[in-house]
């Protein structure tokens, strides 16, 4: 088993495990410039000028703070849209709720005293106060309902729900949940999921085409949704449990099923919920004592994945431009697995010289068993034990390297932190393909020549062509998929090969 074949089966499995991702046709919803010319509320004034918009069925608010819009929607006390200022995406803020779902996205619902009020089919009052979004509803002069956002500069918030009975008699509040989902365009991207956290455990569940209902407990914890970049997370001890409904059009319904409350006349209680809605960063998430850090995906091995990106956060901190810290992170990479890169590199020249020595002898075998493959097998067994041949010698060092590939690659491939930040020609953003497709192509060039600088002869023709299959096709059907690829992972890639054939070219020499 060659260093080539091993390489073959790693590139395989990431071709199939990402294509959907690389072949993703709905990309993220993105707000239209239309919405600069919509009223919004700036924070000094929020008290004073909140502009609301009326239709037929509800009113609109647009609340603007330092780092977000929020338009709300007064029918069925729902959110339509939570856009970050900080991205962009083609020169549009990004929306990151709306790209969920179409769902009664933060809707409330429960029955009173054994009967379905229906609130997301009801009209609230919505309004503006102390810097908080303010929904209230009044049930028939018996029940008052507030549901009140507050979102602070850091994305970190709470939602507060308030009961107040204002009747002459006992209130039973049962089955109250609170609604939110991933939409059917979720369907497109591997990396919607829904995160359940509860006594230091992560649960992730993805999309598919079952029709499944699951229950979760949450203790200790959290329930949050995230895509590739941005997610949104509810914390609150009043939680009873979560409702994770799959449906079979790849949508997820998610219910927050809080514990029953019973209402003395006149009487009132409240549930607070700790949330987050913004970008999906390690460092920023890692603020909450809550800890919502957990929600980012580095893979199964994230602790490497961890530290591969407080070394782009601190290279980043020297070259204020994250092109020039993914450069200093892969010469960091080749520095530390050039030991292991070299035995490998090593054993394979050592392979070669010994295959080139023994070449002719292997021919007169081919010749003498041309029609015995069997035979021909066990005698060229024979002649790699004659000549210390290993097959396994330059593998073992490969795959030591893999687990800090596949680390890397899941840091880089979900990096915020990448989100608008340039790079010489790829002045806009290295989370995007490559606009001119320089960074494909050159990657398919490099890996061409590093497989070229290190292909063995061929012992038997099955092996050649294996080899040949590995040399041309592989580059050409990788460069095709990386044409899809986030700029800044293409950039590691072809840092990385140049490193690799500027090793090669030193162990071909001193050999």
């Amino acid at each position: 088993m060659d260093r080539r074949f091993i390489i073959f089966i790693l590139i395989s499995v990431l071709v199939l495990y990402f294509s959907n991702f690389f072949m993703n046709k709905n990309p993220k919803k993105i707000v239209d410039k239309a919405i600069k010319q919509e009223t919004v509320i700036p924070a000094p004034a929020i008290k004073q000028i909140a502009k609301v918009i009326e239709n037929t069925k509800s009113e609109k608010i647009a609340y603007d703070n330092d780092v977000m819009r929020i338009d709300a929607d007064s029918f069925g006390a729902k959110i339509n849209s939570i856009v970050v200022k900080k991205f962009k995406k083609e020169d549009s803020f990004v929306d990151i709720y709306s790209n969920f779902g179409d769902f009664d996205s933060f809707a409330l619902n429960f029955d009173y005293n054994n009967s379905d009020l229906s609130l997301n089919n009801k009209n609230w009052a919505l309004s503006l106060q102390d810097s908080k979004l303010a929904y209230d509803f009044t049930y028939l002069n018996k029940l008052k309902i507030a549901k009140e956002l507050w979102i602070d500069k850091n994305y970190f918030g709470k939602v507060k729900l308030s009961f107040k009975n204002i009747s002459g008699e006992t209130a039973n509040l049962s089955n109250l949940k609170l609604h939110f989902g991933l939409s059917q365009d979720s369907k497109s991207s591997v990396y919607h999921q829904v995160v359940i956290f509860s006594e230091g455990k992560i649960t992730r569940v993805k999309p598919n085409k079952k029709d499944e209902t699951k229950e979760f407990d949450i203790k200790n914890g959290w329930i949050g949704i995230r895509d590739q970049y941005f997610c949104y997370i509810f914390s609150s001890n009043n939680i009873e449990n979560v409702l994770v409904k799959n449906n079979s059009n790849q949508t997820i319904d998610v219910y927050l099923k809080f514990k029953d409350i019973q209402l003395l006349s006149k009487s009132s209680q409240n549930i607070d919920i700790n949330c987050y809605f913004g970008p999906q960063s390690y460092y920023e998430l890692k603020k909450s004592e809550y800890k919502f850090h957990k929600i980012v995906d580095f893979g199964f091995f994230q602790f490497i994945g961890v530290a591969m990106l407080y070394c782009l956060k601190f290279f980043y901190s020297v070259t204020k431009n994250y092109g020039l810290a993914i450069i200093l992170l892969t010469i960091l990479i080749r520095a530390i697995l050039w030991w292991p890169t070299q035995k490998s590199y090593t054993s394979m020249k050592k392979m070669q010289t010994s295959m080139n020595k023994m070449q002719p002898r292997l021919k007169t075998l081919k010749e003498i068993y041309r029609d015995n493959p069997q035979k021909l097998n066990e005698e060229t067994m024979k002649l790699y034990k004659e000549y210390q041949i290993n097959p396994m010698g330059g593998c073992l060092p490969m795959l030591l390297q893999m687990p800090v590939f596949f680390a890397l690659y899941a840091t880089l491939n979900s990096a915020v932190e990448l989100k608008g930040s340039g790079f010489i020609w790829i002045w806009k953003d290295l989370s995007l393909k490559d606009p001119l497709y320089i960074l494909p192509v050159l990657m398919g060039i490099t890996m061409f020549i590093q497989q070229k600088m290190s292909t063995p002869p061929a012992a038997t023709p099955e092996a050649e062509t294996q080899q040949k299959i590995m040399l041309y096709l592989m580059p050409a059907m990788l460069t095709f998929f990386a044409f899809m690829w986030p700029s800044g992972l293409l950039l590691y890639w072809v840092v990385s090969n140049i490193a690799s054939i500027a090793q090669q070219v030193i162990i071909n020499r001193k050999s």
